[in-house]
């Protein structure tokens, strides 16, 4: 009987409903005000429970949905915003790398405008990992007009020369090769010597006599000796002056080079050399 009940409970639950709903109605009609009201409040007792459940039911699922979905909405404007975010900052380092280049071309530009000679601009395109950074390759060949032996420079001072080409491409020999060489002078004295490379990636002045007066943080520049490098290129600074006491005519000079050979991006060939020599910005005209 019990497991009858059980199973029907909803129908008898409904029949109830609908049965004293029913007799609610004929006792309203037959005008019998009292009985109607004992029942009605009966009823409203017994099925109020059942409709606050619903009710509270209803809301708790209405609210639980509008979360979820509320919830889903924000991840998803989370998601959307993230992705903004990812371009945004991809579009700002596009633009500070635009920038950057667009400065260091500006400056060579600047440069080309005081030199008194043809030049191009030419992008490094490969550097010579394997040789410390003594070589590195440029994107302009003989289709430009470049050819062995010309002067490669930045807004900073000497990079090195041109020293093989082909159709579109040109090697270009640093000046911290060893295999280098460059007629210089120590810009503030006018001592005259010559640059090379050394093993260590600086640069050694050769050939300067004991007696000539040289001190660390001197200015070296080209000396225009040689046709290669015109006169007054930024070189380096003295870093390192030593005169040895072994019988050897010669002083040990070191400079530390002006330009940055490792992260060289664009370089300026000079095609010819200029009529008269070259100055920088913030230092001493050669004469």
């Amino acid at each position: 009987m019990t497991r009858l009940l059980l199973r029907y409970r909803r129908t008898l639950v409904l029949s109830t409903a609908l049965l004293l709903a029913f007799v609610l109605m004929t006792l309203q009609v037959r005008g019998d005000s009292s009985v109607a009201l004992i029942t009605k409040r009966i009823l409203l007792a017994s099925i109020s429970p059942f409709l606050q459940l619903a009710t509270w039911s209803f809301d708790i699922t209405a609210t639980v949905w509008n979360e979820y979905v509320d919830l889903r909405r924000v991840r998803r404007d989370n998601q959307l915003l993230k992705e903004d975010v990812r371009q945004l900052r991809t579009e700002v380092d596009e633009l500070r790398e635009t920038a950057l280049e667009h400065s260091r071309l500006s400056r060579l530009l600047q440069l080309g405008n005081r030199v008194d000679t043809e030049t191009v601009v030419a992008k490094v395109i490969g550097k010579d990992t394997t040789n410390w950074f003594r070589s590195i390759l440029i994107d302009m060949g003989a289709n430009r007009d470049i050819r062995r032996h010309m002067a490669v420079i930045t807004s900073e001072g000497l990079v090195g020369r041109v020293v093989d080409v082909t159709t579109s491409a040109a090697r270009v020999q640093l000046i911290t090769d060893p295999e280098s060489a460059a007629g210089v002078l120590i810009q503030r004295s006018r001592a005259i010597g010559v640059a090379a490379g050394s093993q260590g990636g600086a640069i050694q002045i050769k050939y300067l006599p004991l007696m000539a007066d040289v001190a660390v943080g001197d200015r070296i520049i080209t000396s225009g000796m040689g046709g290669i490098f015109p006169k007054g290129i930024p070189v380096g600074t003295v870093v390192r002056s030593s005169r040895p006491t072994n019988g050897t005519l010669f002083q040990l000079i070191e400079a530390q080079p002006y330009v940055d050979l490792s992260r060289l991006e664009e370089v300026m060939v000079l095609k010819r050399a200029p009529s008269s020599g070259l100055s920088w910005a913030g230092q001493e005209s050669p004469p």
